[in-house]
């Protein structure tokens, strides 16, 4: 889906400024100035009410950062039912986990009933539910308290924990075994009540507890070469020279959305960086990949469709887990998201927009150059 970048148009990028014509540029400057007057006003409107971090001590982080501890400590393997809504529908699915410690997290879909039930070796590190950089998140966006009764889940009792909003109005849930501090469950819920993305254990117990060994059997040797599927942690330092080189790579994307962790891997056509923004409930990914997308491969995934957006083509599903995906300046950006819609919509603003075809899609490319020499 995505190709090499083009070298003729990697060599404008770098000798562009020097080809803009001064009736060119006088054009691109008025462009400029009518962009300027229609965004001010929209950027000086005051936020909605609920997008501002809640007020009010939060009385159960305390329960979340043990919940999260003994998630790291504790063995434990089951089965987990996953519920994303979107636009367009819900995704369900079943995954069998398993946690070993000092090994990680192993995830595996659960295939139809009487076959197998296949972990792949090494681990998982697709953000777990409670990873630090979500609890902070979590802090510093949310109310968050213990609420009485709870109920059980997988047939242990559980303390229910809620996420509020500045309105009040509840924007997630977890639901913590009273017994052993392990998370079990949790959701995030929409503005309007409704359940975005949920996780919930059906059945938990000791790895190995069906007379297999932890781990499966897996080879040896199999674990390390798997062991970060995401690719390599990035730090600030890198980061803040892939922005020096061009890449966009934003702090936030929306008020609550922060950047929880950033990821650098190789592909065939070049490197793809991996960040994980979050408010603590939710999760957008961004791929950020050098190349270009092929859009007729695209055009025969099913449950994808075109969406003319920002003045470019964007490929959409909407169908549990929201999709977006087009390209930008010789970069394939992919958003993934089991956040709610506004979340996921503020996530696709904050990028480049989509590379407009034709002359136009020139016109604004030297648009965005223009603004680069006056320092905007």
């Amino acid at each position: 889906m995505v190709s090499a970048p083009d070298p003729a148009l990697d060599a404008r990028r770098t000798g562009g400024a020097a080809a803009l014509r001064p009736r060119a540029a006088a054009l691109v400057l008025a462009l400029c100035c009518a962009v300027l007057l229609a965004v001010l006003p929209a950027a000086s409107a005051a936020p909605q009410a609920a997008e501002r971090p809640a007020p009010g001590t939060d009385d159960a982080m305390g329960l979340l950062r043990r919940a999260a501890q003994a998630a790291e400590e504790l063995p434990y393997a089951g089965v987990q039912s996953i519920s994303t809504t979107g636009p367009s529908g819900t995704e369900h699915r079943m995954v069998e986990v398993e946690h070993v410690p000092g090994s990680g997290v192993r995830v595996g879909e659960v295939a139809a009933p009487g076959g197998e039930h296949p972990l792949p070796p090494g681990r998982s590190q697709a953000f777990p539910a409670l990873a630090e950089g979500m609890l902070d998140a979590l802090a510093a966006n949310y109310r968050v308290t213990e609420e009485a009764g709870g109920g059980s889940v997988a047939g242990r009792p559980v303390r229910l924990v809620e996420a509020r909003r500045a309105d009040g109005s509840t924007a997630g849930r977890f639901w913590i075994d009273r017994e052993s501090g392990l998370p079990l469950g949790r959701e995030s819920v929409d503005g309007a009540g409704r359940q975005v993305h949920s996780v919930e254990f059906t059945s938990i117990g000791e790895p190995g507890a069906d007379g297999d060994e932890p781990g499966g059997g897996a080879p040896e040797g199999a674990a390390a070469a798997a062991e970060d599927p995401w690719g390599r942690l990035l730090g600030a330092d890198e980061l803040r020279g892939l922005r020096e080189r061009g890449w966009s790579l934003p702090e936030r994307v929306g008020w609550n959305m922060r950047l929880v962790e950033a990821r650098s891997a190789r592909a065939p056509t070049g490197r793809v960086l991996h960040l994980g923004y979050s408010d603590g409930l939710s999760v957008v990914s961004v791929f950020v990949q050098e190349g270009r997308l092929d859009a007729e491969s695209l055009g025969t995934v099913e449950g994808v469709r075109e969406v003319q957006y920002r003045g470019g083509t964007v490929y959409v599903g909407d169908s549990g887990r929201q999709l977006r995906m087009w390209e930008s300046d010789e970069h394939v950006y992919t958003v993934l998201a089991d956040a709610p819609r506004d979340s996921v919509a503020a996530a696709a603003q904050a990028l480049p927009p989509p590379e407009a075809p034709g002359f136009w899609g020139r016109v604004r490319r030297g648009f965005d150059r223009f603004g680069e020499w006056l320092g905007m």
